[in-house]
């Protein structure tokens, strides 16, 4: 499964079995949906919707290891999955077009490193809408329209979370779901406030979550991280989210009226 070092080097910090439970509640899963992990690890939210019933689930994953891991894991649902072994911010790669996009849930836990670890290939970046900007030193003033021509380029670098936020959504059917593990600062650091109107202009931000800072400790960081769900469609007008702290997460499983709380909440929302 590669050693902890390895996975501090890939920003893989896998997911307890509660949180990723908790997860699908939920999104009320339907196990007639189509699902895809872009950054599956050992494939702990693959075996959950497995688990649940679902018979069409992919995941990705850079780190062979990890898919091989997930592999293992997987075998009893041998038939009813695909795995991937590729960078996850890439076209999937196979000769089905079946696979490559329009999922009813796309959820996971994608890597992350404090902002830290930023993504330089242009290549890449040009796949992505938050990789782009507009220039407001080149802006080309329109008098007679009483307005500005921007023109948009290319960041020279991104962090791995936003692209990996972005590439969830893509694979998203048009009105199909997103569950996402992020760091706090997508929702707090003001450098990414760009990020925050577009999901707030685009999408149907069911709930944002924050989770208590010790969730992953287990697994070798205390990074403090929220749980982002949302729909693929614009937000109805007068739509408000969800936002809710959890002040303690039983990773054993046990009862925790707070989460049966929030999962009420949003379903009743």
């Amino acid at each position: 499964m590669g050693n902890h070092n390895q996975k501090r080097h890939l920003s893989q910090f896998f997911t307890p079995r509660a949180v990723v439970e908790f997860m699908f509640d939920l999104v009320v899963f339907d196990p007639l949906w189509k699902v895809m992990d872009p950054a599956c690890g050992d494939g702990a939210f693959l075996r959950e919707a497995l688990r649940r019933g679902a018979s069409a689930v992919a995941g990705v994953d850079i780190d062979p290891e990890a898919i091989e891991a997930a592999q293992e894991n997987l075998q009893e649902f041998e038939g009813r999955f695909r795995t991937f072994c590729q960078d996850g911010l890439m076209e999937i790669a196979g000769d089905s077009g079946f696979w490559k996009e329009h999922y009813d849930l796309v959820i996971g836990n994608p890597p992350f490193a404090s902002s830290k670890w930023r993504v330089r290939d242009k290549d890449t970046l040009r796949r992505f809408t938050l990789a782009q900007f507009e220039d407001e030193k080149q802006a080309l003033q329109l008098p007679l329209l009483g307005e500005s021509l921007r023109p948009v380029k290319t960041r020279v670098s991104q962090v791995i979370e936003v692209l990996f936020l972005e590439r969830f959504i893509q694979l998203a059917r048009p009105g199909g779901k997103v569950a996402i593990i992020l760091p706090e600062g997508v929702f707090a650091n003001n450098n990414l406030r760009y990020v925050r109107e577009w999901l707030v202009e685009n999408f149907t931000i069911q709930a944002v979550i924050g989770l208590p800072r010790d969730t992953f400790r287990s697994t070798g960081t205390t990074a403090k991280t929220v749980i982002l769900y949302l729909e693929k469609h614009k937000p109805p007008e007068g739509h408000q989210a969800l936002l809710a702290e959890l002040s303690q997460f039983d990773l054993n499983g046990g009862a925790n009226p707070e989460l049966e709380a929030v999962v009420a909440t949003v379903h009743k929302r």
